[in-house]
């Protein structure tokens, strides 16, 4: 279905666009900014993509955070527009400047993924860890994949990591030193020796072996089980 004819009266493609994009502001302008962002949930629902734009521009220009970060999805699937990463990226930072964890998030998947836009993992990461301290589930999801998977260095911040509440189950040493060795058993080397008291992050099990991170050194290893107390992170 063509939304916009190509010649109608006289009048260019470009100008009925003008014109249908000044009779949708003028239809809006007694509506809420609430209702009219929901008017252009509606019209995305049906496809009509030319009048989601036309209801949400305004809205995120008006500094709407919902409005400019489903504004810059339009952007980046092509919907009634050309693919467009770096305004997509534009309207989302826009929204994660006020707050929005999901558009801090979708940027944040933008510069991993590396379509249409520079790959910058330094940068990604940036964007994941400012929506997960806002308490977005999937980017602390992720950056606890990044965290086990051994792909958070001291340059990426690693100390600053360790230290948030929600990474993951804190452990303390409940005896006066225990060895902190490179592998699940005491046939590993060891990696050096932690003091009564000292807090850890747990990265998973092997047996009665606990993989964990010293927040104070951010040594890397293994420990037995039966040497550490673990409690539960905080997830808010």
């Amino acid at each position: 279905m063509q939304l916009i004819p190509q010649h109608t009266n006289g009048f260019s493609r470009t100008e009925w666009i003008v014109l249908i994009f000044l009779f949708v502001i003028l239809l809006y302008s007694n509506v809420s900014r609430a209702d009219r962002f929901d008017l252009g949930l509606i019209a995305l629902q049906r496809g009509d993509f030319a009048e989601a734009f036309c209801i949400w521009n305004p809205l995120a220009v008006e500094g709407h955070k919902d409005a400019a970060y489903n504004l810059g999805w339009l952007y980046a699937n092509g919907n009634g527009l050309s693919v467009d990463i770096d305004k997509a990226i534009s309207w989302w930072k826009r929204a994660a400047e006020g707050g929005h964890q999901d558009a801090q998030f979708a940027i944040g998947l933008a510069f991993t993924a590396g379509e249409g836009v520079k790959k910058d993992e330094r940068e990604a990461l940036h964007w994941y860890l400012m929506a997960a301290r806002g308490g977005h589930k999937d980017a602390r999801e992720y950056i606890r994949n990044l965290l086990y998977a051994g792909q958070w260095g001291e340059e990426d911040g690693l100390d600053k990591i360790v230290s948030e509440p929600w990474i993951g189950e804190t452990a303390t040493v409940k005896v006066e030193r225990a060895n902190l060795r490179s592998g699940p058993g005491t046939d590993y080397s060891l990696v050096s020796t932690v003091e009564s008291g000292a807090a850890m992050i747990t990265l998973g099990n092997s047996g009665d072996w606990i993989q964990v991170i010293v927040r104070e050194t951010l040594a890397r290893g293994w420990m037995a089980g039966w040497l550490i107390e673990t409690k539960a992170g905080d997830e808010k």
